[in-house]
C-alpha cells in the first residue's frame, strides 16, 4: 500500500486525513488541488513536512522555496510559512508535541 492513495484531491479544496494522532503530535496527510492554498501562519509545535507528490510552493519566513515529491523540512514551533499549490501535490505533516 502506497500512503499517496490513502487520500484523494477534492477540486478547488484542500482535502485532510489524520492518520495518527497522540498526546505527543498528529500525523496529517493533506492534498492540495492546483491552486489551493493556505494563508501564512505558525505552529505551535515542531512541524515535519514531507511532499509525497507533485510540487509545493512553500514560503517560510518571507523565503519561497519550490519542494518537489521526495523533499522534506522540519520547522520550529512560531515559525511563519504558507503553502500555495502551483499544480496538485500531496504531503504528510508530521506536529511534534513538547
Amino acid at each position: 500500500m502506497n500512503i499517496r492513495d490513502e487520500l484523494e484531491y477534492c477540486p478547488g479544496q484542500i482535502a485532510k486525513k489524520i492518520i495518527a494522532r497522540t498526546d505527543s503530535g498528529m500525523v496529517i496527510l493533506m492534498a492540495f488541488d492546483k491552486d489551493a492554498a493556505l494563508a501564512t501562519h505558525t505552529a505551535p509545535a515542531v512541524a515535519v513536512v514531507q511532499i509525497l507528490e507533485g510540487v509545493c510552493a512553500f514560503t517560510i519566513n518571507g523565503e519561497e522555496r519550490m519542494l518537489n515529491a521526495g523533499d522534506w523540512l522540519v520547522m520550529q514551533p512560531g515559525t511563519p510559512h504558507s503553502l500555495r499549490a502551483p499544480e496538485r501535490f500531496k504531503m504528510m505533516l508530521t506536529k511534534l508535541n513538547d
